[in-house]
């Protein structure tokens, strides 16, 4: 079982000093939002992955994308609708996350699919990278039963399949971030479903299923700055 495509794409807005090369703090800056966040950063960036960003009425906009808002951490400056939380792809946490989801009784009302992802710094475009992305359509979504049920989840997993403790090193050395769009993808593997996605018929949909390639289910999401302008995302 794999999660499947979605044919859209999110546009963040990236906090002017995000590093793009070398970072020493992609775990421990998320102690400043929550130590729940801090965790699941961790066990994340410990299973091929990172913690790149998430929205909801109760965090507001926070993560390693939006460095900005740790020290306003909860919605007093913006008013969020809906919940979407993205983190890096891999094989492995692709599989961890469709477990979850599964496992997780708080997981209730939640999907989850990969997606591109680019990301924008004072309207520049600076770079695109593959997503997994778990999300609500609910527009008032409390998430946080569920960020402590996927905390749990992700270090019993870390410890489970006895992983080194990356994030330790990546927190004393820098962590080197490239974000390269289908990095982890084997060539081969995306040659073959195009040639599936160009040849498909009513037979070929019998075979293979069809495509993976869905539309982005509904999904009410929105950042209302309630000081000055409203924006929307």
């Amino acid at each position: 079982m794999v999660l499947p495509f979605w044919n859209s794409e999110l546009y963040v807005e990236i906090s002017s000093w995000f590093p793009f090369g070398r970072d020493y703090h992609p775990v421990s800056l998320n102690r400043f939002y929550d130590d729940t966040l801090k965790r699941i950063s961790e066990a994340s960036l410990n299973l091929g992955s990172e913690f790149f960003f998430m929205a909801s009425p109760a965090t507001g906009c926070v993560g390693n994308l939006s460095r900005e808002n740790f020290f306003r951490y909860g919605p007093d400056h913006f008013m969020n609708l809906g919940f979407i939380m993205t983190f890096g792809f891999s094989e492995m946490f692709e599989k961890i996350i469709i477990a979850s989801l599964g496992i997780l009784e708080s997981s209730r009302g939640l999907f989850a699919g990969i997606t591109s992802c680019s990301l924008w710094s004072r309207g520049i475009y600076e770079g695109n990278t593959k997503v997994i992305a778990i999300a609500s359509n609910e527009p008032f979504y409390d998430c946080t039963e569920y960020l402590s049920g996927l905390a749990k989840f992700l270090e019993d997993v870390n410890s489970f399949i006895e992983v080194k403790n990356i994030s330790y090193y990546a927190e004393k050395f820098g962590y080197d971030r490239f974000f390269m769009l289908w990095e982890n993808d084997r060539p081969f593997d995306l040659r073959i479903s195009e040639i599936l996605s160009e040849f498909e018929t009513d037979t070929t949909k019998e075979i293979t299923g069809g495509s993976s390639v869905e539309e982005f289910p509904p999904f009410l999401g929105a950042a209302i700055n309630v000081s000055h302008e409203n924006k929307f995302m």
